[in-house]
C-alpha cells in the first residue's frame, strides 16, 4: 500500500486563494463521485440481497415438494409391490408390455418430428 507523501506546510509553499478554492472544489466533486459510487455500491449489494432471499425462498418450496413428492412415490412403490405379491407376475408384465408400447409410440413420434 503507497502513502501519498504529506502536503508542505502552508508556510512554505504559498497558494493563492484561486488555487485553494480549485483543489476544494475538485475535492468536493470527487467526494460526491464517491457519495454516488458508494449509493450504487449499496443499492446493488441490496438487490442481490433481496434476490439471494426470493431464491432461498423458492429452493425451500421446492425441497418441501419434492419431499412429499419422495412419500408419494414411496407410497406408489409399496402398493406395486403389494399388488405383486398378491397377484403374481402376470400384472408385471402388462405394465412392462404397456411401458415398452409408450416408449416405441415416443420414440417414433419423436423421429419423425425431426
Amino acid at each position: 500500500m503507497s502513502h501519498r507523501p504529506t502536503p508542505p506546510s502552508s508556510s512554505s509553499i504559498p497558494y493563492g486563494s484561486a488555487t485553494t478554492s480549485a483543489l476544494e472544489n475538485q475535492n468536493n466533486d470527487r467526494i460526491s463521485s464517491l457519495s454516488s459510487q458508494v449509493s450504487q455500491l449499496k443499492n446493488l449489494t441490496l438487490n442481490i440481497n433481496s434476490e439471494v432471499s426470493a431464491q432461498n425462498a423458492l429452493l425451500n418450496g421446492m425441497d418441501d415438494d419434492f419431499s412429499g413428492l419422495g412419500g408419494l412415490l414411496g407410497t406408489s412403490v409399496n402398493r406395486i409391490k403389494h399388488m405383486m405379491d398378491r397377484t403374481g407376475g402376470r400384472h408385471m408384465w402388462y405394465m412392462a408390455g404397456f411401458i415398452v408400447l409408450v416408449m416405441t409410440f415416443l420414440y417414433w413420434t419423436m423421429k419423425r418430428k425431426y
